[in-house]
């Protein structure tokens, strides 16, 4: 596709609404802390001392962008496991969410079990499958997912349920204090958002059609810090699936003590390569240093970069803003590949033949 203002084009392409998806975030958000508020827990649920969550892919994002959002906040250590069991030390003293939007991802569910037999404090968000089953079967309270808001049904599209899903479990269980004006701030910068990054809006003054452009047969390099840091993660995910395209994120200040030097070797860095910054005004002032001064080195490497600073004056809206940009950036990136944003075919093969190894 030549250009990102053909509508009528693009909704060929996206088969099953992934448009749809992205633009319901903030409707995502809104229906997710609604939804839990009418969820009862045990007391002792309030009284754990530490927090695991287990997820795969795009289940886990939320998981992911809550532990850097709240990590000067949350007062419990949280751990995050990508894998088929718990940690050894989960106990009756230990939150256990579980996270798997379709129900049936097999690490998820084996994880489930296990917290389960250690007689954990159990919850998790899904809408339904074996792990919805699960649940029920032992009356473990959780949030069961009803996607309204999610026409696409991708899991890396629905964000929304996810990360607000878990900041309204939380909440409700104590440990952190997020409110109906957070919400609120959070919903009006995605609305925004809209306006300035949709369909409707033509390319010369749509910035994520502007950086689709730049990326397109490149490697975006994704950089964040502090409360954004993964952020990176879920703009590389949706970025590989939705768009089928390489990237990586990295985190300053640790790619400060590696990264760079990296850079000199292959000579085709200085075509592929290009570093997306998400900066923020809500950084500490030496991350900021540290953010401007990386920018000077990878320029002087002769490697293209772009910058994104969100509007918004609130950590939470700011993690929400640039996750919707990232997500019509990866949009308009597939629709330049010509691809339909929606299938993953590699990723359903995979599951096929592993499927075949039970």
């Amino acid at each position: 596709m030549n250009t990102l203002d053909s509508v009528d084009e693009m909704k060929k392409l996206d088969t099953v609404s992934v448009i749809g998806s992205i633009e319901q975030l903030g409707d995502q958000c809104k229906q997710a802390w609604g939804d839990v508020q009418s969820i009862t827990f045990p007391e002792q649920y309030k009284h754990v001392s530490s927090l695991v969550f287990s997820g795969m892919g795009g289940s886990a994002l939320g998981a992911y962008v809550m532990k850097s959002l709240f990590s000067d906040t949350l007062p419990i250590p949280f751990e995050i496991v990508n894998d088929y069991h718990v940690p050894i030390y989960v106990n009756q003293h230990t939150l256990v969410v579980l996270g798997s939007y379709s129900g049936s991802t097999e690490e998820t569910v084996s994880s489930a079990r296990e917290g389960i037999a250690k007689k954990a404090c159990v919850t998790g968000l899904t809408i339904g499958g074996a792990l919805g089953k699960l649940f029920s079967d032992r009356s473990i309270p959780f949030y069961k997912i009803n996607p309204i808001h999610n026409p696409s049904n991708q899991p890396r599209l629905g964000t929304g349920y996810s990360i607000f899903g878990q900041i309204a479990l939380l909440t409700k269980l104590g440990f952190l204090n997020v409110t109906d004006n957070d919400l609120t701030a959070v919903i009006q910068i995605l609305s925004k958002g809209n306006s300035w990054y949709g369909i409707e809006n033509p390319e010369k003054q749509n910035k994520a059609k502007q950086l689709a452009k730049m990326l397109y047969q490149k490697i975006p390099i994704i950089v964040t810090a502090e409360f954004l840091s993964n952020v990176g993660r879920v703009v590389r995910n949706q970025i590989h699936e939705s768009a089928k395209n390489f990237a990586d994120y990295h985190i300053i200040p640790e790619l400060n003590h590696h990264l760079m030097e990296g850079l000199t070797n292959p000579d085709t860095n200085k075509q592929l390569l290009v570093f997306v910054f998400f900066c923020s005004l809500l950084y500490s002032p030496r991350i900021s240093t540290r953010f401007r001064i990386t920018k000077d080195v990878v320029e002087k490497q002769k490697i293209k970069t772009y910058e994104f600073i969100p509007t918004s004056l609130e950590k939470i809206s700011q993690v929400f803003e640039c996750i919707q940009f990232g997500a019509y950036v990866n949009y308009y990136m597939a629709m330049l590949y010509g691809l339909d944003p929606s299938k993953i075919p590699w990723v359903d093969y995979f599951k096929t033949q592993v499927g075949k190894w039970k």
